[in-house]
């Protein structure tokens, strides 16, 4: 009989056996231990039997697979949701050497038969809600003690009955506490009876809230006299970790009283190599206490900026007020415990604009957004220095112990590289790491590293990608499209160039590089007297938020001489919904004399009514919708909406990404004004470019009614494309 339907308080327990009394026996056990049960006795049919939600707990009697049971256990493991659920297997071999090949299969507890019922209870008791939060992560091991001698923290598993069942390890100097000593005593016989009593009141105020806490004692010896934290973490229903702390002056090593060579001497925080050593540590009691723990890498945008544009005292002072900011966002009630309670020991300043922060016991992913999002709202009001009043915005790349690694080398680099994603991709300016970005990271390292020599090898060219008036048949403009022509590769697609740029800062030096080449190209050909429309290029997100965009624009058009009238301005609509500066920099463009072209338009969350009010002189309806208007549906229904809105609104509507004459047809009908796309043309060199201005205007006069195939077809034939 399976219990599936009954005692449901701990959740559903799976039962792997072909054996009909050891299953009776695990059902009944699990059943009087606030489980429901259902049983498996096919291996076949396993992956159906784990459903959804996945079980609570498994157990797997190694019978039903005499030859390879750790094989079926590590099957079992990889089968979705099962990475981290406990795992009992009961088989006949449960010596040392068995012990460890089970718990290199990921075996959560090996259990001998035949089964003592008692010890099976007790295992069972242990696991309290493992499986279910983030503290039943990783098997439940018996920690080796050799891991711990070197530990300055004393570790003890006590029971609810106040015996200290278990010494772990660490502490071993201590002389007041005498760790050693304490094992199989009850509390209440080896410490003072006012601590003894404190330390019971706490350990059932834990095992009631099922929530970590923290409180302090004092212990004597003969002349000693140390203060002690003392912290208790969940265990099982009946007992609790115990990590004794001295926080005594003379006996921490990791604690409140650092000195001034181990602060940073610009933001008061710990030094890199001192926070090092206490991560190092605090991963160790992660490991111990199967516990979560979130690593933060967190960057001001466009620091390098704020330091070349306004100096390096004020840069200083920016980090200074970062390191405050986020300071505030870790007082005690957070609920979080960091690596001490000392102000600064969770965060540093580990190069740079870079910080680092770590928290621990983390239950739940929710957890660390809202550490994340606290962070970035503690930067919603502007730094005012020396009259200046800057906008800080932090990105944050966060990685996970010990879903992303085990060690601070690993965590650190891959809260690094969610980092450079944040910066790049990320809407909210924060990122989890993922095997993707690390593919990403790998395949582009190289990659980087030769970005930075393009510029200074001519390896960076722009192509042209003609606009065609619906009406006239003329081109209405042209959007300046960057080349990396790499000599191995060839050319790099745009949608990796731009994000490699922005991730290794190299954004600026190219944006400027486009800008002034678009400008120097145009300008040549309006000064020829070519019937040249105005160029158009396009801002990164990074680009659009510089403080001095309008003073490079304008210096751009006084070097190369061209007419603000001829250069456009290309943004997203995502980068105008994400800067809240955007209005104010907009203006400041318009006043300049250049034109504003809104791209991707539809994909984002502005509304028209708000464009209005922006100096906007046309919009980009995104690819997406353009290839829904093949046929009838929602797709053409929102096109039409947004060119006739638009179009009341005397603002310029341009398609992108046309590709057939049917799509030209459509948009045509519905009044959009400029259509770019492969249709006519690929992006074109600019040697090419006044070939084709000349043909499209030699087709657009031969006939006052304008077919677009022939369009086409004549620019094929004049320009030999």
């Amino acid at each position: 009989m399976s219990h599936a339907n009954q005692f449901k308080e701990f959740g559903r327990a799976l039962v792997i056996t072909n054996d009909q009394e050891t299953r009776q026996l695990v059902e009944a056990l699990l059943v009087s231990e606030g489980y429901g049960t259902t049983g498996c006795a096919d291996t076949r049919r396993i992956e159906p039997s784990i459903g959804e939600p996945p079980p609570a707990v498994i157990v797997v009697d190694a019978a039903v697979e005499p030859d390879s049971p750790l094989i079926l256990c590590r099957e079992i493991r990889r089968l979705p949701g099962c990475d981290y659920i406990p795992l009992l297997l009961l088989s006949d071999d449960s010596g040392e050497q068995a012990t460890e090949r089970a718990h290199e299969a990921n075996v959560t507890i090996l259990i001998p038969k035949p089964i003592d019922e008692a010890a099976l209870r007790k295992h069972i008791q242990s696991l309290g809600d493992t499986g279910r939060t983030l503290s039943g992560m990783r098997a439940l091991r018996t920690p080796r003690t050799d891991v711990l001698k070197s530990m300055p923290d004393a570790f003890f598993v006590a029971g609810q009955d106040g015996l200290l069942r278990q010494y772990l390890g660490g502490a071993n100097e201590d002389r007041v506490l005498n760790p050693d000593e304490l094992e199989g005593q009850m509390i209440k016989d080896v410490w003072p009876a006012d601590v003894a009593a404190l330390v019971m009141q706490n350990i059932r105020r834990v095992l009631k809230t099922r929530d970590g806490h923290a409180f302090e004692i004092e212990l004597s010896r003969q002349t000693l006299c140390n203060s002690y934290e003392i912290r208790l973490l969940v265990q099982g229903r009946d007992r609790v970790l115990m990590v004794i702390r001295n926080t005594t002056e003379a006996g921490c090593n990791i604690g409140r009283n650092r000195d001034r060579t181990s602060s940073d001497t610009l933001t008061g925080l710990t030094t890199r190599d001192v926070f090092m050593a206490d991560f190092a540590t605090l991963l160790s009691d992660a490991k111990l206490r199967e516990r979560g723990v979130a690593i933060f890498c967190i960057d001001i945008d466009r620091f390098t900026r704020i330091n070349a544009t306004l100096g390096r005292a004020i840069g200083d002072t920016v980090l200074k007020v970062t390191a405050q900011r986020i300071e505030r966002c870790l007082r005690r009630y957070d609920q979080l415990t960091h690596i001490d309670d000392s102000d600064n020991s969770s965060l540093t300043r580990i190069r740079g604009d870079e910080f680092v922060l770590v928290l621990a016991d983390i239950e739940s992913r929710e957890d660390v957004v809202t550490v994340a999002s606290r962070v970035r709202s503690a930067f919603a009001a502007p730094v005012a220095i020396e009259g200046h009043q800057l906008k800080i915005t932090p990105s944050i790349g966060i990685s996970l112990y010990p879903l992303d690694g085990n060690n601070p080398h690993d965590l650190l680099k891959k809260a690094r590289v969610a980092l450079d994603e944040a910066k790049v991709m990320s809407v909210d300016g924060r990122e989890f790491y993922s095997n993707t970005m690390k593919f990403r990271a790998l395949e582009s390292l190289d990659v980087k590293n030769e970005l930075r020599w393009a510029i200074e090898k001519d390896q960076l060219e722009l192509h042209f990608l003609p606009r065609i008036d619906l009406q006239s048949g003329h081109v209405a403009g042209l959007e300046a499209l960057l080349r990396w022509m790499h000599p191995l590769r060839g050319s790099v697609p745009l949608a990796e160039l731009i994000p490699l740029a922005e991730a290794t800062g190299l954004i600026f030096p190219i944006g400027e590089w486009v800008l002034a080449t678009a400008c120097q190209q145009a300008n040549e050909w309006y000064i020829n007297d070519l019937e040249v429309p105005a160029v158009s290029i396009n801002l990164s997100q990074q680009e659009f938020m510089r403080n001095d965009l309008a003073a490079l624009i304008s210096r751009a058009l006084e070097d190369t001489g061209l007419p603000a009238s001829q250069l456009e301005l290309e943004i997203t609509e995502a980068m105008l919904m994400r800067n809240r500066q955007a209005d104010a920099t907009l203006r400041e463009l318009s006043e300049i004399g250049v034109g504003i072209v809104l791209d991707d338009f539809g994909q984002g969350r502005s509304s028209i009514a708000h464009l209005t009010s922006l100096p906007i002189k046309a919009i980009k309806i995104d690819r997406v919708f353009i290839d829904g208007v093949r046929a009838p549906g929602e797709k053409q229904a929102i096109c039409s909406a947004m060119i006739a809105m638009s179009r009341e609104l005397g603002i310029s509507v341009i398609a992108e990404g046309v590709e057939s004459e049917l799509q030209v047809e459509f948009l045509r009908e519905r009044g959009c004004d400029a259509v770019q796309g492969f249709l006519y043309t690929e992006p074109l060199h600019p040697d090419a470019v006044p070939a084709f201005l000349k043909a499209c205007e030699e087709v657009a006069g031969e006939s006052k009614v304008i077919d677009l195939n022939t369009v086409r077809k004549q620019i094929e034939f004049k320009t030999g494309s």
